[in-house]
């Protein structure tokens, strides 16, 4: 196949996949019919709070808040509803980064339900959207509670297929079905492991399985593991791992490839990722634009996924100059990432072969001001007509906006509360501690 008809194929799948609910596309083909639609506000944002309460129950457990979203972008708070699991809270490492994922509260395809993952208490929970709430519809566990299985912090899915990662011990995704009625079923001999290395329960933000998700046309799923650095890495010393992405073939059942297919990073950090119009990866490098004033800056790369898994460079690390690139989203023809010690927020444009060209260094900056750790800005969401960007401030307890122009400048439209704060300084006191730790995001 020429490379004009494999792009002509993955736009088909593309617009295809767009066009058709997730209620009709089932295991064998049998297409079903689709109830009524549950009413679906056209402009909201959803975002995690990753609270956790078991050691203080007079403080909330994990929950969603719910945003109502005008058409000029700007936000007003609905309320905060509970997930029925618990969240991990702040992390031991990064105390605004409890989860070091991305894609830990993914909107359904038909956007009916929350899937929404609770690391502290193992399991996903399946929220209805209502035009005033939200309400569980199932909790389930993510798998059997063994030391590579829990700690679930990203989630997605494709058609009616959903798989959750787990990002402790050895790291293993498992798979769902996910019913007209919001329910999950677990699917027979989906677990698979990812070699992760995890050296605690609670898994370390520098290293840990950072997102899963389905390649566009369903075919794949990929996970992106970080492997370091230590902190002697922000001292000059090398990352303790290469960085890698696993690809699994999936078949028509649901179920993934015994085996994955393993692409190396060269210790470049690969962190959360996105895809794009013609389905290829943008990905953040967080350790990937080199070192600059003893730091090791971000970068951000685009790659093709080849028909066996493996990814195939367009652009390497386009750096940003930057620190701590972690999360990449993209509106088609321009992508965005957020820089957890920076503050800021970098920008590059999306070229028609997939390549990245550095836009803008700074392109939007958050309120740093709020205690010694800032903003820690993390995790991204654009709305589905790619004319806002809302990001995760934990450090703050807000959420900014900006309005993008078709030139891909970003205009800051506001920044709003809500959102639990972390503590103050970088760290925890213990795993699980009874605090809030925003992440998670996406938007309708």
């Amino acid at each position: 196949m020429s490379k004009s008809s494999s792009r002509r194929a993955v736009r088909t799948a593309l617009a295809a996949a767009a066009l058709v609910p997730f209620a009709a596309v089932f295991a064998g083909g049998t297409a079903a019919a689709s109830p009524a639609a549950d009413w679906v506000r056209p402009g909201s944002v959803f975002v995690g709070t990753n609270h956790n309460s078991s050691s203080d129950p007079s403080e909330p457990g994990n929950q969603i808040a719910y945003y109502h979203r005008a058409s000029d972008g700007k936000l007003t708070l609905v309320g905060k509803f509970a997930t029925g699991g618990q969240g991990s809270g702040p992390g031991q490492r990064f105390a605004g980064d409890g989860l070091g994922s991305g894609n830990s509260v993914r909107l359904t395809a038909d956007h009916r339900f929350l899937l929404v993952t609770n690391a502290g208490s193992n399991t996903l929970s399946v929220l209805r959207i209502l035009p005033d709430r939200l309400q569980v519809v199932d909790v389930v566990p993510t798998s059997d509670g063994s030391s590579s299985q829990r700690f679930p912090n990203t989630v997605t899915q494709h058609g009616n297929v959903v798989y959750v990662l787990n990002a402790s011990g050895q790291g293993s995704i498992t798979g769902f079905r996910l019913g007209l009625d919001g329910r999950l079923t677990p699917i027979a001999g989906s677990t698979r492991q990812l070699k992760a290395a995890q050296d605690r329960f609670a898994p370390d933000a520098l290293k840990d399985p950072t997102q899963v998700a389905f390649s566009p046309d369903g075919h794949h799923l990929l996970v992106s593991i970080k492997d370091g650095p230590t902190n002697d890495v922000i001292h000059g010393a090398n990352p303790t791992g290469p960085g890698r992405v696993l690809t699994f073939g999936v078949d028509g059942a649901g179920k993934p490839s015994k085996d994955f297919v393993r692409t190396d990073f060269d210790n470049r950090g690969p962190f959360g990722f996105s895809f794009d119009r013609e389905g290829n990866v943008d990905l953040a490098e967080f350790v990937g634009g080199g070192v600059e004033d003893g730091h090791p800056t971000g970068a951000a790369g685009s790659y093709r996924i080849g028909r066996d898994g493996h990814l195939t460079p367009i652009s390497t690390a386009v750096a940003d100059h930057q620190i701590d690139t972690c999360w990449v989203v993209n509106n088609g023809k321009y992508a965005f990432g957020s820089n957890y010690t920076s503050g800021t927020i970098s920008s590059w444009k999306v070229n028609p072969d997939g390549s990245l060209t550095l836009l803008h260094e700074v392109a939007g900056t958050t309120d740093k001001s709020a205690n010694s750790q800032g903003s820690t800005p993390l995790d991204l969401g654009v709305s589905p007509d790619g004319k806002n960007l809302y990001n995760v401030l934990p450090g703050s307890g807000k959420l900014a906006a900006w309005s993008i122009g078709a030139n891909g400048e970003l205009t800051k439209i506001g920044e709003f509360g809500g959102l639990p704060q972390t503590v103050n300084g970088d760290h925890a006191p213990s795993d699980f501690s009874a605090l809030g730790s925003p992440a998670g995001i996406d938007v309708s």
